[in-house]
């Protein structure tokens, strides 16, 4: 046999058992903004994964790929094109797409409560018009201020210093008397070790995955806001699966914004524990600016949620008001 025809043999041959065992399970290609071992990953993929498996009985799985692959802040736009199946990722790494879903982070962090009030629906209805399906809207953990030193007592509680930011937390930074200075996650450490900044937000998971406790000697305190992320689906790709196959998906999704919620909440009380033991103290805001940061939080995001989205935004503010779900 010539080689040629060997070949397309082989290759027709590949194909027809791979098309004949995708009758049997489905496989989907998704990326994640964050690397495999990430705390991130590894409490919300790792449920999503157990939950689509038990839920479909085996026959429906997928692949992470990372941000090695797709950098962070570009992975919406190969989902939206069905390049790739799905995305695990922040509403703030596609704010220049979309960014309605901030808003999702200024109400209260009970994934049941949200659906039921109607924000999960609101969300999902929005990132359809542009070619997504919202599958699973976890939310995982507070934020913080980590500093160099402890803070002074006086208001506004961050005057006179420069904090790490993102355009998520600069609002809250400016209303705390801070100077925000933008930069990527990966250039916090070295920057608190050099003194370019005095102090950053940060999840209260993590900051030992990032060792910025070496770095960064109290933790702020009252915490405030609280960090959702979201796994995404191509819309086609979504509608193109038979009814059960979207209800083991959507009952999937909600079971893992329970069990994330569960995961995190242990997980922040064994950090927060840990790096006391490490070393880290607790330095508190000047009592007027610790009954407002929530607002100063909430305020920002409602800010960016509404900038570009038009009458969309305002909805779902008073949506969030009206049930007594934001401040």
């Amino acid at each position: 046999m010539k080689k040629g025809v060997f070949r397309g043999f082989l290759v027709a041959l590949l194909m027809g058992l791979f098309l004949s065992s995708s009758v049997h399970a489905a496989q989907f290609r998704m990326l994640s903004a964050w690397a495999p071992n990430y705390v991130f990953n590894v409490g919300v993929l790792t449920s999503f994964e157990k939950n689509l498996a038990e839920l479909s009985g085996g026959k429906m799985r997928f692949n992470v790929l990372g941000p090695d692959v797709v950098p962070t802040f570009e992975q919406l736009q190969p989902v939206q094109a069905g390049i790739f199946d799905m995305a695990y990722t922040y509403s703030a790494y596609h704010s220049g797409t979309t960014p309605i879903a901030i808003g999702m982070d200024a109400t209260t962090a009970d994934p049941v409560k949200r659906r039921e009030a109607g924000l999960f629906d609101f969300v999902d209805k929005e990132y359809n018009k542009i070619g997504i399906k919202l599958v699973s809207f976890p939310p995982l953990t507070p934020y913080h201020f980590v500093t160099r030193n402890a803070l002074n007592g006086r208001q506004p509680s961050l005057q006179g210093m420069k904090l790490r930011s993102i355009p998520s937390l600069q609002s809250l930074i400016l209303n705390l008397g801070g100077s925000p200075v933008t930069m990527a996650g990966g250039e916090i450490y070295t920057s608190l070790q050099r003194g370019v900044i005095d102090g950053a937000p940060w999840t209260q998971v993590g900051v030992k995955d990032f060792k910025l406790n070496e770095v960064a000697n109290y933790m702020v305190r009252p915490e405030f806001g609280y960090v959702s992320t979201m796994i995404l689906m191509n819309l086609r790709k979504y509608n193109s699966l038979t009814p059960e196959q979207r209800a083991w998906i959507d009952e999937a999704g909600r079971k893992t914004e329970l069990d994330s919620l569960a995961f995190f909440q242990e997980l922040i009380a064994e950090e927060v524990a840990e790096l006391k033991s490490m070393g880290m103290k607790i330095t508190e805001m000047h009592p007027n600016d610790a009954a407002m940061v929530e607002k100063y939080w909430n305020d920002g995001l409602w800010e960016m949620a509404k900038a570009s989205t038009g009458a969309a935004g305002k909805k779902f503010h008073e949506l969030a008001l009206e049930t007594g779900m934001t401040k």
